[in-house]
């Protein structure tokens, strides 16, 4: 296999999860193990296999040949992938659990993948969940939903720790089998199923986490209606009246309207009704004080599992940009100095910063060199649109809209387009405004440094008596000139400070930031 493509980080070796779920069968190969998997090939295939479970307690005879054969050219992909056989992590969950017919499909489904697969139970699929939304966010609380086909996992998360756990058969094929289509039928079997349920209530204004394919749809199909700014799924959010809103509006829409509809999943249309009846059922119970969809569920719990204690303890953005950095930035180690250098920016009398602002301008210090390559006029549009759309978790979706108006400013002031004013809209005038000192703080350091490490550290941002002083030492002398006082009073504009630029005999080293261990 060729791994040289500098596209690919080639300290990787492939993974493949292959989820055998009650609705459809996927592959995922990720580029390698990593608190932030990136997926290298994904495919799914819509089978169906649970779709008359309850009423026959048999796998769907129809879609089964289908589902072998799918598994067989999955096993080929990841093997063409680079994936060892021992690397290949293949789980079937509640329709294969469930079925009477299970074991004689898992027979099968083994012989078509070449190696072993694990039936995951029904304790299990909610920790797996739940582990999921751990690697996909940093240090999440509140109740976790996993939506399959065939079965509903709720978990309840303090402090990133499972302390309830339950598999409810409100999956949207279940329904869909016990009700024959007549949807008014699923309401009293839902409410019946939670009610039980008194913890529910007691994670009370805490975020509810949906993961599953039906409510990333559902997500999907609102964020096309409203013309929403981003398509990335995982960190879009709805407060508790909107997801009510939303979720009844969906649960009572034809299935034929939903073909229609922009963004609408192939084979979702039947069951994606029945996702938003049991969101609506279990936002009016549990009263969160968000939705929040995630597009990381048990395939990244699996991942989560394998790798070591002190790669889990990672922060899952950091992670992630500091891989973009090492494949687009010229030079990481410029990246890391640049977070280092900024430091001085955020602290009294300058704006000082939160626990989560100062992770955010440590990933656009990761992301800023990013579209080097790009024509110059081109290279500001060209990094926003890639870190708005990217792949990139453990941040939400106001969070996404002030690293992209970061790595922006970079290159430039005025917001131009359709998507960065609308961008814009998604977070406060003040991080807006801070959004703009990063921008312009970064520019100042890649005109001091061209994007080359060991520069930085021989200068220094420091606040002295109302000026923002610039103190270079003595080598780099030649360094200054009127780009360079440009771009520092720029910075110094938007702070409120007078600048200064001084050559200096010596200076200190710089002191790591707060938060460097956070990037690994």
């Amino acid at each position: 296999m060729d791994y040289s493509a500098q596209g690919r980080l080639l300290d990787r070796k492939p993974v493949a999860v292959i989820d055998i779920g009650s609705n459809s069968i996927r592959l995922v190969v990720y580029e390698g193990l990593s608190r932030s998997p990136t997926p290298l090939f994904q495919e799914k295939a819509m089978c169906g296999l649970g779709r008359f479970l309850n009423s026959t307690r048999r796998l769907n005879k129809e879609t089964v040949p289908f589902a072998l054969a799918s598994l067989t050219r999955f096993a080929k992909l990841a093997s063409i992938c680079g994936v060892k056989e021992r690397d290949i992590h293949p789980f079937a969950t509640a329709a294969v659990r469930w079925a009477e017919d299970g074991e004689e499909f898992m027979g099968r489904a083994e012989k078509a993948c070449g190696v072993p697969i694990r039936i995951v139970g029904n304790a299990e699929e909610a920790q797996l969940a739940a582990t999921g939304i751990k690697a996909g966010f940093l240090l999440p609380a509140g109740v976790v939903g996993d939506l399959g086909g065939g079965s509903l996992e709720l978990v309840r998360l303090r402090n990133s720790t499972v302390e309830e756990t339950v598999s409810l058969p409100l999956g949207g094929l279940a329904l869909l089998d016990r009700t024959k289509g007549e949807r008014g039928r699923a309401i009293p079997i839902i409410a019946e199923a939670l009610a039980p349920l008194k913890w529910l209530n007691e994670a009370r204004e805490k975020p509810f986490y949906a993961v599953g394919g039906t409510w990333r749809t559902l997500a999907k199909l609102y964020m096309e209606q409203t013309a929403y700014p981003l398509t990335a799924i995982h960190g879009y959010s709805l407060d508790a009246r909107k997801a009510l809103q939303v979720s009844a509006r969906y649960a009572n829409i034809s299935a034929a309207a939903l073909k229609r509809m922009p963004g609408m999943a192939s084979g979702r249309d039947e069951t994606l009704p029945y996702g938003a009846l049991v969101l609506n059922a279990i936002v009016r119970q549990a009263q969160p004080s968000e939705v929040i969809f995630s597009a990381f569920g048990v395939r990244e719990g699996i991942m989560y599992q394998l790798l070591s204690e002190a790669e889990r303890e990672k922060d899952p953005l950091l992670t992630a940009c500091g891989d973009i950095a090492q494949l687009r930035a010229r030079s990481k180690t410029h990246a890391k100095e640049l977070i280092r250098w900024t430091d001085a920016l955020f602290q009294s009398p300058g704006p000082v910063e939160t626990f989560e602002e100062r992770r955010l301008r440590q990933a656009a210090c990761l992301l800023s060199d990013m579209a080097w390559r790009g024509h110059p006029d081109y290279r500001g549009e060209q990094s926003a649109v890639l870190v708005a759309q990217s792949a990139i978790v453990g941040v939400n979706h106001p969070g996404r809209a002030f690293l992209t108006l970061c790595v922006y400013h970079r290159y430039e002031r005025r917001l131009s387009g359709e998507l960065l004013p609308k961008l814009s809209e998604l977070i406060p005038r003040q991080e807006r405004k801070r959004a703009l000192i990063v921008g312009h703080a970064v520019r100042l350091a890649h005109t001091l440094s061209a994007g080359m490490a060991g520069v930085l550290p021989q200068t220094r941002l420091e606040y002295e008596s109302g000026k923002l002083v610039l103190r270079i030492s003595r080598q780099l002398q030649a360094l200054d000139g009127e780009p360079l006082r440009r771009r520092l009073r720029n910075v110094a504009r938007e702070l409120g400070f007078i600048p200064d630029l001084q050559v200096s005999a010596q200076l200190d080293p710089l002191k790591s930031s707060l938060f460097g261990g956070l990037l690994g």
